[in-house]
């Protein structure tokens, strides 16, 4: 048989295997979870090979001899991430299409304002088969990192949101603009799910109880965070104050994470804070996230250490799910140093997809347009009809990646 594309022999091949096992198509059409949980177990079994994208925009730059490492030590900006870094590259040399305030669509595209933003690329190219394209959600509303084709798509604040967009029916395109189920989502998917559990392995029974415990888990805790559905359906503005900051990026990293091990996308973002750098740290005293730009040494390094342990703790849920080794995981930041808004050494990672980390690479002042043209074609993009959606795939690559 002829396949137009890698990506459609995929789909073909994961149909015949659902239909083998007697599961209708009216089925998988009932729940976008039930499809995802079968897409995930199916690329599972194929071997562990990277076949999804998690992009960080993580702000606020860094100081090249704090974030280096020295030997097999991160410098103090970084030493968060020690405990990952063994399966990480970070990238020397590093600089930044638009660097400093207020060039957001430049983190996440190849400088262009009329193409596609990566995540959302992968989205419609490695994820072309996934119930939902793309996720990109964030902690703050300022964020505009993503782009589909020349239209902005605002970072989605509202974990609520972002939960329906997965699971409750709200069609992906990360619009954020699902309406609350009005009761749990476990609850509207258990009638599918009983339907197939007569048809799953033990092993497969074991992961539906998973997700379904931590979907649980993280609709109470956007009931405990009071992010949670008002009488009219809708989610209010996420606090900034106090618990604000800390325990949103938490919880939208939880929801990054059910959604790529649940199978529900191949390409998800998360901005924790923006480049206007207005986000308040309620865990390092309530300050702003700007006041120690231009320059407080000590409450700098203490908040890009910070910014780097909500990476460690996106990197740690991954990896406990079962997913890191299968996702290219990318942090971007704004700038390089923040007193000067500069463009070099911007600290720049890729984690997980089974890449051989603990080492530094230098990229030698190439920027993250080289980076994710490395990744889209490590994860096959370019062989995607919409691949041509992002870029010409004929910027050079980062060799050693």
């Amino acid at each position: 048989m002829r396949y137009k594309n890698c990506f459609d022999k995929e789909r073909r091949d994961f149909l015949r295997v659902v239909q083998r096992a007697g599961i209708s198509a009216g089925l998988l059409k009932a729940s976008g979870l039930i499809s995802g949980i079968m897409l995930a177990r199916a690329a599972e079994a194929q071997g562990g090979v990277a076949n999804k994208s998690c992009l960080i925009f993580s702000g606020g730059g860094c100081q090249p001899n704090l974030w280096y490492p020295s030997g097999s030590t991160l410098g103090a900006q970084a030493a968060p991430l020690q405990s990952q870094y063994s399966k990480m590259v970070i990238m020397k040399g590093a600089k930044l299409s638009g660097a400093g305030h207020g060039i957001m669509f430049h983190r996440f595209d190849n400088a262009s304002f009329s193409k596609d933003s990566f995540d959302v690329n992968m989205g419609r190219t490695i994820g072309m088969n996934f119930p939902v394209k793309y996720l990109n959600v964030g902690t703050t509303e300022e964020s505009g990192l993503s782009r589909e084709g020349s239209t902005s798509k605002p970072v989605i604040t509202s974990p609520q949101a972002a939960l329906d967009i997965l699971f409750a029916g709200g069609g992906g395109g990360g619009t954020g603009t699902g309406t609350a189920p009005r009761k749990s989502i476990v609850d509207l998917h258990y009638p599918a799910i009983n339907s197939l559990k007569t048809k799953l392995g033990q092993h497969e029974k074991d992961k539906l109880d998973s997700h379904f415990t931590a979907i649980q888990e993280i609709e109470a805790s956007i009931t405990s965070t009071g992010s949670g559905t008002g009488s009219s359906g809708t989610c209010p503005k996420p606090s900034t104050t106090a618990v604000g900051f800390d325990a949103l990026a938490k919880l939208q990293s939880d929801i990054v994470t059910l959604a790529l091990s649940c199978g529900m996308t191949a390409s998800v973002s998360i901005a924790f804070g923006t480049d206007a750098h207005n986000h308040i740290f309620d865990k390092l005293g309530g300050r702003s996230s700007h006041s120690s730009h231009h320059f407080n040494q000590a409450q700098y390094t203490e908040d890009i250490a910070y910014m780097q342990s909500l990476t460690k703790y996106l990197l740690d849920k991954l990896e406990a799910a079962g997913v890191l080794s299968t996702t290219y995981v990318t942090q971007v930041s704004d700038m390089g140093d923040a007193n000067s808004h500069g463009n070099d050494d911007v600290p720049m990672l890729v984690a997980g997809g089974g890449i051989s980390g603990g080492r530094v690479l230098d990229i030698a002042g190439k920027t993250q347009i080289e980076i994710y043209q490395t990744l889209g074609q490590k994860l096959r993009a370019d062989q995607s009809p919409y691949g041509a959606a992002y870029r010409n795939w004929g910027v050079s690559t980062i060799s050693g990646l």
